[in-house]
C-alpha cells in the first residue's frame, strides 16, 4: 500500500509542532479538574450524610463523555479548516494538483492527518474513562457505542471541515459555516433521540443516528472533492 504524501508531510509537521502536546495537556487538564471536582463532591456528601455514594463515581464517565464531545465539536472543524486553508494560503494546492496526485489523494490525505490528531487526543483520555472501573464498571454496550460514536463523529466533523473549506471564500467563513452545520446537525439528531428515548424505537433511532453520520461523512467528502476539482480545474485539467 502506497503511503499518502499529504499525510506524510502533515505528520512530519505535526511531530515538530507543539500543537498536539499542548492540546493533550489542556484537554486532560480540564478532565482532571472535572475528576477532582467529582471526587470532592462525593467526599463532601459523605461527610454530610455519613455514606459514600459509589454510584457517583459513574458520573465521571458521563462528565468525560459530554466534555469530550463538546471539546470535539469545538475543535475538529477548526483544525480541519485551518489545515486546508493553510495549504490554500501558501498556494500549495495548485502545486499539488500539478503533480500526479489527484483530488482524491489530497482530500483523503488531509482527512487522515486530522483523524490522527483527533484520535491521539481521544486515546489520551482513556485513563479518565478507566476510573469508572474502580468501584464498578459500565456495560460493554455503552463502551462500544462510546467509541463508535466518537470515531464516526471525528470522521464526520473532519469531512464537514473539508467541504466547508471548498464552499466558503476564506477560512473565517468556512469555520463559521462548519460550526453552524455541525451544531444544527447534532441538535436535530439529539432531539430526535431524546424524543424516543422511552419508546421501543430508541434502539432504531441510535442505529439511524450512526448511519446518518456515515452517510453525511461520505457526502461531505464527495462535496469537498468536487469543490476542489472545480476551484482548481484550470490548474490541472
Amino acid at each position: 500500500m502506497n503511503e499518502n504524501p499529504i499525510w506524510t508531510k502533515d505528520s512530519m509537521l505535526s511531530d515538530r509542532s507543539l500543537f498536539l502536546p499542548l492540546l493533550i495537556s489542556f484537554g486532560n487538564l480540564i478532565l482532571f479538574i472535572l475528576f477532582i471536582a467529582n471526587l470532592y463532591y462525593i467526599n463532601l456528601n459523605g461527610l454530610q450524610t455519613g455514606e459514600i455514594r459509589y454510584a457517583g463515581f459513574l458520573q465521571m464517565y458521563y462528565f468525560v463523555a459530554i466534555g469530550l464531545f463538546l471539546f470535539l465539536l469545538l475543535l475538529a472543524p477548526a483544525i480541519t479548516v485551518s489545515g486546508m486553508s493553510m495549504e490554500e494560503d501558501e498556494h500549495m494546492l495548485e502545486l499539488l494538483l500539478e503533480t500526479d496526485l489527484d483530488s482524491r489523494s489530497i482530500i483523503f490525505g488531509k482527512l487522515y492527518s486530522e483523524l490522527s490528531t483527533l484520535g491521539t487526543f481521544l486515546l489520551s483520555t482513556l485513563p479518565f474513562l478507566a476510573t469508572v472501573f474502580i468501584y464498578g464498571g459500565i456495560p460493554y454496550t455503552y463502551l462500544f457505542l462510546y467509541f463508535t460514536f466518537y470515531a464516526l463523529s471525528c470522521v464526520f466533523l473532519s469531512s464537514l471541515g473539508i467541504a466547508c473549506t471548498g464552499l466558503a471564500k476564506n477560512s473565517v467563513y468556512a469555520t463559521i459555516l462548519a460550526y453552524g452545520i455541525s451544531f444544527l446537525f447534532y441538535a436535530a439528531l439529539f432531539y430526535g433521540i431524546y424524543a424516543v428515548q422511552n419508546t421501543r424505537y430508541f434502539v432504531y433511532a441510535l442505529v439511524l443516528f450512526l448511519l446518518l453520520l456515515i452517510l453525511s461523512s461520505l457526502f461531505f467528502l464527495a462535496l469537498g472533492r468536487k469543490m476542489l476539482e472545480k476551484r482548481y480545474r484550470g490548474v490541472n485539467p
